[in-house]
């Protein structure tokens, strides 16, 4: 057995899900129509917000919908952040509308996510609450056929096999996972990317930039997920501040598309996680909390998690200097990996986005409270033993947090 062999090996069975199709690439949005043909249905119910539709990112769909004489309804009361009520709402309109076969989500992570659960529910008994449970699948029968049609480059949504929610007592975010959330058909376009704010355009890509990094340094990542994560990783960095600042370009937008939809699949892997790993058990806990939106607080979080990280991954996480365009010469492996964090600080700070916990109104008086609650309770829903590098301590925690209100890296 060699180097590499022992590296990887597998104490389990590779055993996963994918999306069945994926269409890739400029106009595809216009298949839409010709897809639901080809799976037999002729009444779609479609799920979207209300921008997508103001911004007329529909009309092509639409227009592909009755070529195909496919009868469809709008369903467009969607808000930014997926919720309970959302689903709730939407999930009611669906099962007193039993005409409908299919589903067509056109929209970012909340209207698919949502879709998601409208799709499995109109075929699943009790209320959505009862499914959102990480570690078991609850759905027993197949939900709607669905088509899922990003209009941002950052959740992945479209071809993962989860569902994330807003708990509206706690605040805090949690999720349905099942093979039966997986779309049949992801027809990603980058070009419906093109109207997306620089702001959404910023948040996004940092959301799926933290899928990617934070699935190449999980421990139970593999050839599998490393190659997809790693590429995924390179094609956002380079191609993120260029989206931003020029947000007509479809070369850009390409590239974060593909990105994108790459770290769904790494985080739809079993051993990466679900989410992802300690990144995003901090992000989708404060965000909601104190009113970041889900890729700013994910993103604000990935530095300081590899920098919390890099004693026990200094590798893995060095091997992104290649990715990043970071120049290093006989300096070691940790020596490295300490590059990586100041280089997403620089990218946050080129994004215009906050870098620090205090920035988002996060009260200093919170911080020891959240480390509790990060070390005592939720690093067990993202079982962050298994799959984070580097053991939490109540201390360490501790530190990550102050570290992170303050804006300081330990290496």
């Amino acid at each position: 057995m060699n180097d590499m062999d022992t590296l990887y090996e597998y104490k389990h069975a590779l055993n996963f899900d994918q999306v069945k199709r994926i269409l890739f690439g400029a106009g595809q949005a216009r298949l839409a129509g010709d897809q639901l043909s080809l799976m037999g249905r002729k009444n779609t119910l479609i799920v979207t917000d209300p921008n997508v539709y103001k911004f007329g990112l529909l009309e092509n769909i639409l227009e592909s919908l009755s070529k195909n004489h496919i009868k469809y309804e709008i369903y467009d009361k969607i808000s930014n952040e997926p919720n309970m009520e959302n689903i709730i709402n939407a999930v009611d309109f669906a099962r007193s509308n039993g005409k409908f076969d299919s589903v067509l989500a056109v929209g970012g992570g909340s209207v698919l996510d949502t879709s998601k659960m409208v799709a499995s529910m109109v075929t699943n008994p009790g209320d959505p609450s009862e499914y959102l449970t990480p570690v078991e699948d609850k759905f027993k029968n197949p939900g709607l056929p669905k088509i899922l049609i990003p209009t941002t480059g950052g959740t992945g949504s479209e071809v993962s096999n989860m569902s994330v929610v807003i708990d509206k007592e706690s605040m805090y975010k949690t999720w349905a996972a099942s093979s039966n959330l997986l779309a049949d058909t992801a027809i990603v376009d980058p070009v419906l990317n093109a109207s997306a704010p620089p702001r959404t355009t910023a948040a996004s890509g940092m959301d799926a930039l933290a899928h990617n990094v934070e699935g190449l340094i999980s421990k139970e990542a593999n050839p599998v997920s490393d190659g997809i994560a790693t590429k995924a990783a390179s094609l956002i960095f380079r191609n993120l501040r260029t989206a931003y600042n020029d947000p007509g370009n479809i070369r850009a937008r390409s590239g974060m598309s593909m990105g994108a939809m790459l770290g769904g699949m790494v985080i739809t892997f079993p051993w990466v996680a679900g989410p992802s790993i300690l990144g995003h058990c901090l992000g989708e806990a404060f965000g909601p909390k104190y009113g970041a939106i889900h890729g700013v607080a994910v993103g604000m979080a990935l530095p300081y998690i590899l920098d919390f990280n890099i004693s026990a991954a200094y590798n893995k996480i060095g091997s992104l200097a290649g990715i990043f365009n970071i120049p290093h010469r006989g300096e070691s492996a940790r020596e490295v990996a300490s590059k990586i964090p100041p280089a997403i600080i620089q990218m946050l700070k080129d994004l215009e986005m906050p870098t620090t916990l205090k920035e988002i109104n996060f009260p200093k008086s919170d911080i020891e409270k959240f480390a509790e609650y990060i070390y005592s309770s939720r690093q067990k829903l993202y079982d962050l033993p298994r799959f984070n590098p580097r053991r939490l301590t109540m201390e360490n925690s501790l530190k990550l947090i102050t570290n992170m209100y303050d804006g300081t890296l330990e290496n």
